[in-house]
This record gives structure tokens, sequence and C-alpha cells, in this order.
């Protein structure tokens, strides 16, 4: 069996000044011809941890509480923009009944599944839209980017932070995909990212990789 790769995304001084002890881990990962394996089975086991839980038992969750400080770090307020684990426990599980989970692709699926049921801030990118290395930086003021869902480009204004490759933003740190390397179910490799923060450490991203990457391969770790 191949052992896997894991590498850091490359961090600017400027971004690494802004959020210090953050890293961005990444994983090349296969998506199955036949599609990865059911997600279903991992949301049902965290609908059954959060669907009766709390408001403020979801907050107070020690990664959620983690990653609601990098919120607070990058000058967002986590309740009017939770961070995504918050955001998926809370559209998803909490108060809903089975099944309600929100439901975009098998790939993204299965991803958001073992991001909910570790709590750990995953995502993925198609791999072969990228160009380059991807960095964790700084923008300049001149970079356009389209989200997803949006109407179209926007500039971003300057000091904003950003995943990006070698040639565009790729996303809003901890807010928002662009549409550019979006998965769909036509992706065949995609690079799996996990956020480590001050309270989510990297062993726990890795576990989580881990996982995602084996239900995209059509097994269950």
């Amino acid at each position: 069996m191949t052992t896997p790769t894991f590498r850091k995304v490359a961090v600017t001084p400027e971004a690494r000044a802004l959020v210090p002890g953050v890293h961005v881990l990444t994983l090349e990962a296969e998506v199955a011809a036949a599609g990865p394996a059911p997600a279903d089975e991992v949301w049902a086991e965290a609908h059954a941890q959060w669907s009766g839980a709390s408001r403020s038992e979801v907050r107070a969750a020690p990664n959620v509480a983690a990653y609601r400080e990098l919120s607070r770090l990058l000058g967002s307020h986590p309740d009017k923009r939770p961070p995504s684990v918050q955001a998926l426990v809370d559209r998803g599980l909490r108060a809903k009944p089975l099944g309600a989970w929100p439901r975009i692709n098998p790939a993204v699926d299965a991803v958001n599944a073992v991001a909910v049921r570790s709590l750990v801030a995953l995502g993925l990118f198609d791999r072969d839209k990228l160009e380059g290395e991807v960095a964790l930086r700084l923008t300049d003021g001149t970079e356009e980017f389209t989200a997803l869902g949006a109407d179209g480009p926007v500039t971003l204004e300057a000091g904003g932070l950003v995943l990006a490759d070698e040639k565009r933003v790729l996303s809003q740190f901890a807010h928002r995909d662009g549409v550019h390397q979006a998965v769909t179910e036509e992706t065949r490799r995609v690079l799996l990212l996990a956020c480590a923060v001050p309270g989510v450490g990297e062993d726990t991203c890795r576990d989580a990789l881990l996982e995602a990457a084996a239900l995209l391969r059509g097994t269950v770790r």
C-alpha cells in the first residue's frame, strides 16, 4: 500500500503574521470511478451526536471553539460568519430530521460527512484544475475572484487572506471557495485540505484527511 504523502501549504511571512499557528495540510486522493463510498452512514453517526444538541453545545465543542477563534482572528464575528464545521452541523444536523444534511455531489458530500464527524475543517479542490503549488497569502488588491454561487467576479481588496495557486485565487480563506477548481461528478483527482489551528492539531487533521480519502476511493477506513 502506498504511504500517504501529507504536505503543508506554503505560507507567506505576511500571512503567517496574521494567523500564527495556523497550517493547511493537504493530501492528494483519487475519486473512485464508481463513485465515493456512500456518505449517509457517516452523516447518520454525526446526526446521532448532534441532532439533539443546543446551539451553545455546538459552539462549545472544542474543535468548533478553536475555529471560532480563527474567525475572530480574521476579523469576523463567528455567529455572523460561522466556521464551516459549525455551519454544517447547524444546517444539516442540529434540530434536523435524519437525512436533512446538505447534498452537493458524492465527493463533496463524503468530505463534508467526515468534517462533521471529526469537526475538522476540510476542503477539496479538483487537482487537475490547479496551476502549480497552492499557497496561503495576502491579496494585493488586483486579483479577481468568482465565488461559488456568485453572479460573477469581484476584485478583492488588498490584505485579504486567500489560498491561491500560481495563476489565481482559489479561496477566501475560511470563508468562500471559488468556482474554478470546484469538484464535480466528473472529477477523478482531488487535493484534500485540512485546517490545523491552536486546539486542532496536525495529527487530528491527518486522520480526517485519511478518512476522507478512503471514502473517496470507495472504501471505509
